[in-house]
């Protein structure tokens, strides 16, 4: 590029300098920013899944037949070592079977389902769902997952 290309001229033919533009100090615009910021958290806000298991981490055994409960249910979780937990608090037995009949005397069509880990033994699981009858359990389920 030549000189003359870059630079104004007059009706004389004479080349003039190009102006100083005055602009201050460059500013950062804050409504993009807050945009992007707004649209992230959106997106992470439709995008996260949350656990149904509170954090207890079993392995439900799987089905090919398996039918769904009702929506208003208590999750009773069973793990490894045979402990069970009702909302991530550890509990006998003896406190399911009460917990249960205080539970289902204000909500009768109330369901029980038990998360037993796969390798829960046997008779941990049996202990569980005697003690969801002797409360009153009338739906009674236990969680698979899908074959």
């Amino acid at each position: 590029m030549r000189r003359d290309d870059l630079c104004p001229r007059d009706w004389s033919g004479i080349v003039q300098p190009m102006p100083k533009l005055n602009t201050g100090k460059p500013e950062i615009s804050m409504a993009p920013l807050v945009d992007i910021v707004f649209l992230l958290l959106i997106f992470f806000m439709v995008t996260t899944v949350f656990p149904d298991n509170d954090g207890l981490l079993i392995e439900k055994p799987s089905s090919e037949n398996g039918a769904a409960l009702s929506d208003e249910q208590i999750v009773i979780t069973l793990d490894q070592q045979g402990s069970a937990y009702i909302e991530n608090q550890p509990v006998t037995t003896d406190d399911i079977e009460r917990l249960l009949k205080a539970e289902l005397a204000i909500k009768p069509q109330l369901a029980v389902t038990v998360h037993a880990d796969r390798r829960a033994t046997t008779e941990s699981l049996i202990n569980i769902i005697d003690a969801a009858k002797a409360g009153g359990a009338r739906q009674l389920g236990i969680a698979t997952d899908e074959k």
